[in-house]
């Protein structure tokens, strides 16, 4: 479309401000002639069926009275075509109706997996022991349609080209296809390890001790074919025949941990092939003491633990190989070696927890409990890159020049969360009702966040720690035997998350004169035509996300007898509030579907559900109907712009079926 964000790169300018389609523009148009594209082929209805295979085995050898080993395996495979989101507008920014999506491309994706693993149960003297270990590994291929990236800050620069592109001054306005997929195959190797060892339950003086080792691997190759430019065939100087007007395919540098090294295909415009490896080992404990037997009992446990991380690879982009020949190992111009930045790091510390319960009649019980969480740090894949140009500041000699301003981490740390938690279980009236409920306050610190502004932090997510929260909140659950034959259910939560402070981008150029301050305007290269930068952690006050502050539920079941068959009824109603997608200061979806960024905050709308069911069983076989989401709501439940387009994740429609059972 003429409003694409980077239509300007088939520098084809509006003329007195109209293009040859007489549709809008921001000053420039897509060239007449350009490559069309449709979906004629794959169009469809219900074009998301997902299946699923696997088997499991398990074997049981008891040693003797004390001592058996229990020995599992389990294969699954998924396999998902389609996608499960719905877009309010098609490409062209025409209305679609619910549940529909414009694609131009087929998605798939194929999950499997195999999982060894096996468990020693035995007993040491008094202690009972358990040693538990795993082995997985797992394999998924992903393919997603990508087309819509064509509307984002960069996209036409691997599709358009004009006069002045690279250099050459005699190139027509041109742009070919706009179709684009997105490839991943990721390979996750995983080892665990445990042993625990527990006193008897009736000790007036328990505990549990044990250590934990996990070795996780994980590889990573993703795709994303956007590129339609003519591939660069010959070695030569730009312009010249086999040089002019083409991409070079990009390819990997020598050394990296790949898993397919060497010149990418032709339609690759970016790549990352990267391994992460992971290894953690832990020691914990926990000792449980009753102060008064069967009254009064206090717990009190910790984790001490330490992750090993690293990261490895090549993450490369075309940007930059414009006409850049036919090179043996590929154009390397935007080619990032994470071999070579030393990506590794060690993080380690404790994590405690403790817990009071006090009985204080034989069917009601009240608890507190303190205890502390955590979330290991990572890595981004264009740590130590700079970016956002700060004004123009005169030099000693004189010169005016503008400095880079933020440096993006290499690495983020890990977030912690603290909770004080207090709580009661109570069973009334003969143990026909119960209700349970908890009241709690968590401090959620140093909360990683992911960023994403091609235009002013370039092409690839930055994750950070950015704000603190303070949640505070109150669920509660009712279980009630009305009549022998009536039953009710509910359930409820309040939660009210509050952000406690205002980080901001900080100025990490020493070279600059607002090193070590915030970031409040981006500007050119030359200093000026100055922007202001809004603080992206967003002010103190708001919620954080994915937080509805009112949630419910309520069930209720009529069971009866008749000529020995057990039947029953069954209705459910569910609420659950509104939510926002992302915390602090994001921006909102751009005017006319130019989406510069997908991560953009939105408001994810209240929604209720209703659920009904019968039944009937009869000594070993069953059968039900049920019915979910019986207004059939298509809310959504997750809004995001992940593929350059508004996207809704949204319930799983009407279903209305029938399920048979057999016990033996």
């Amino acid at each position: 479309k003429n409003t694409d964000l980077g239509i300007h790169y088939a520098n084809y300018p509006a003329v007195n401000g109209r293009c040859p389609d007489g549709r809008p523009n921001a000053g420039y148009c897509v060239p007449p002639g350009g490559a069309a594209i449709n979906n004629d082929a794959i169009a469809g209805n219900a074009i998301n069926p997902v299946s699923y295979k696997g088997g499991r085995a398990e074997l049981l050898y008891k040693i003797d009275a004390d001592w058996n080993i229990l020995l599992t395996q389990m294969y699954q495979t998924m396999d998902a075509e389609g996608v499960f989101y719905q877009q309010p507008q098609a490409s062209d920014g025409a209305a679609l109706k619910p549940l529909q999506v414009t694609l131009f491309n087929d998605a798939r994706d194929l999950d499997r997996f195999e999982n060894t693993a096996w468990t020693v149960h035995g007993k040491i003297g008094d202690l009972r022991a358990v040693y538990t270990g795993g082995y997985l590994v797992r394999h998924v291929d992903q393919v997603g349609d990508y087309t819509n990236y064509a509307r984002g800050v960069y996209g036409d620069y691997y599709q358009c080209y004009g006069p002045g592109s690279g250099g050459e001054t005699g190139l027509a306005s041109s742009c070919f296809s706009p179709r684009a997929i997105w490839h991943e195959k990721e390979r996750d190797e995983n080892v665990q390890h445990e042993l625990r060892l527990s006193t008897p339950g009736g000790w007036r003086l328990r505990g549990i001790a044990g250590v934990f080792f996990e070795d996780n691997r994980l590889f990573d190759q993703t795709d994303w074919g956007f590129k339609s430019l003519p591939v660069c065939t010959a070695s030569a100087s730009p312009g010249a025949p086999g040089n002019s007007g083409c991409l070079s395919n990009v390819g990997t540098l020598p050394g990296t941990s790949v898993e397919k090294p060497g010149v990418q295909a032709g339609n690759v415009a970016f790549f990352q092939d990267t391994r992460r490896d992971v290894r953690q080992l832990a020691f914990f404990f926990s000792l449980d003491y009753d102060l008064i037997p069967k009254v009064l009992t206090i717990a009190v446990g910790t984790r001490h633990f330490r992750f090993d991380n690293s990261l490895r690879g090549d993450v490369s982009s075309g940007f930059g190989c414009f006409d850049q020949g036919n090179p043996p190992g590929g154009c390397l111009v935007g080619a990032n070696n994470l071999d070579a930045r030393h990506l590794q790091n060690s993080q380690s510390g404790d994590k405690s927890r403790v817990n009071v319960s006090w009985h204080v009649t034989p069917a009601a019980m009240l608890y507190f409990t303190w205890s502390q969480g955590f979330r290991p740090g990572g890595f981004n894949l264009t740590g130590g890159s700079q970016f956002i140009y700060g004004p123009a500041q005169s030099t000693a000699g004189g010169q005016r020049i503008a400095y880079k301003q933020f440096v993006l981490p290499n690495s983020y740390r890990p977030d912690s969360l603290t909770n004080e938690e207090m709580g009661w279980k109570s069973e009334w009236l003969d143990r026909r009702l119960r209700w349970d409920g908890a009241l709690y306050e968590e401090n959620w610190n140093d909360v990683q966040v992911g960023l994403f502004d091609p235009g002013l932090l370039g092409n690839l997510t930055v994750n950070t720690n950015g704000q603190n929260f303070r949640i505070r909140g109150l669920e509660t659950s009712v279980r009630a035997k009305i009549t022998r034959a009536l039953s009710v259910q509910g359930t409820a939560s309040w939660n009210h998350s509050v952000q406690t402070n205002s980080p901001a981008l900080l100025d990490g150029n020493p070279s600059s004169s607002n090193f070590g301050k915030p970031i409040t305007q981006a500007c050119d290269s030359s200093g000026t035509h100055c922007t202001p930068v809004v603080n992206p952690f967003g002010p103190v006050g708001g919620p954080s996300a994915n937080s509805p502050p009112l949630q419910f539920s309520l069930r209720m079941r009529y069971r009866w007898m008749r000529a020995g068959y057990a039947w029953f009824i069954q209705a459910d109603a569910t609420h659950t509030g509104h939510s926002f997608t992302q915390a602090g200061a994001n921006p909102s979806l751009a005017v006319g579907g130019a989406v510069n960024t997908t991560v953009l905050r939105f408001e994810n709308p209240a929604y209720s559900t209703y659920d009904a069911s019968m039944g009937v069983a009869h000594e070993a076989w069953s059968a039900k109907l049920f019915a979910q989401n019986l207004g059939d709501s298509h809310a959504s439940v997750y809004t995001n712009t992940g593929q350059f387009i508004l996207a809704e994740t949204v319930l799983r429609p009407r279903v209305i079926g029938v399920s048979f059972g057999y016990r033996f």
